[in-house]
């Protein structure tokens, strides 16, 4: 909201981060950390903040040049109540809707990890994990092993892109009429 040095330093640290393929950052991180839940939401989460700052600085910026906004400005409103009452309930909706379209690429990030051995315990059962032990039954004919778990992930990340698009349509404001 109000910009200057502050936001230039953290879009500059957001746009390093974008530079490098998260995956990658995962396992490095992930392999000097080693494994472990508490490590594997950490890294996830952290890898994906990017995204949410830059829609909310993106919707933010759009909205503080709104004519409402400088109504308020004029009278004399201050600026955390031109915030919360204004600002915030305006660039929740796409934040919401990158959510939940995120939630479904950070289940194949967990997936992936996972899979290469590096996410949580192999004691504790994911999906990436079954796949990462049905490699070597595969070629014995035990095609099941994999092609159930792949089959979740894929009905899970499917069913949550669903979602992401219906919430879209639903807090767009021009397709309400429709």
């Amino acid at each position: 909201y109000v910009g200057g040095k502050t936001d230039d330093v953290i879009m500059r640290i957001a746009d390093i981060q974008l530079a490098f393929p998260f995956i990658l950052l995962a396992i490095m991180a992930l392999v000097v950390l080693g494994q472990g839940l508490l490590n594997l939401v950490i890294i996830l989460a952290i890898g994906q903040w990017v995204v949410y700052a830059r829609i909310a600085r993106g919707e933010t910026i759009s909205q503080k040049r709104k004519d409402y906004v400088e109504s308020a400005r004029a009278i004399g409103v201050s600026h955390p109540r031109i915030i919360w009452r204004a600002i915030l309930p305006n660039i929740l909706a796409p934040l919401i809707v990158i959510g939940s379209f995120n939630v479904a690429g950070v289940i194949l990030s967990e997936a992936s990890l996972s899979f290469l051995g590096l996410g949580v315990p192999p004691e504790m059962p994911t999906w990436g994990g079954m796949l990462a032990e049905s490699r070597d039954q595969l070629l014995g004919g035990y095609w099941w092993l994999a092609v159930f778990p792949g089959t979740a992930i894929m009905l899970t990340v499917l069913s949550l892109n669903i979602l992401g698009d219906w919430l879209r349509d639903f807090l767009d404001p021009r397709l309400r009429g429709r």
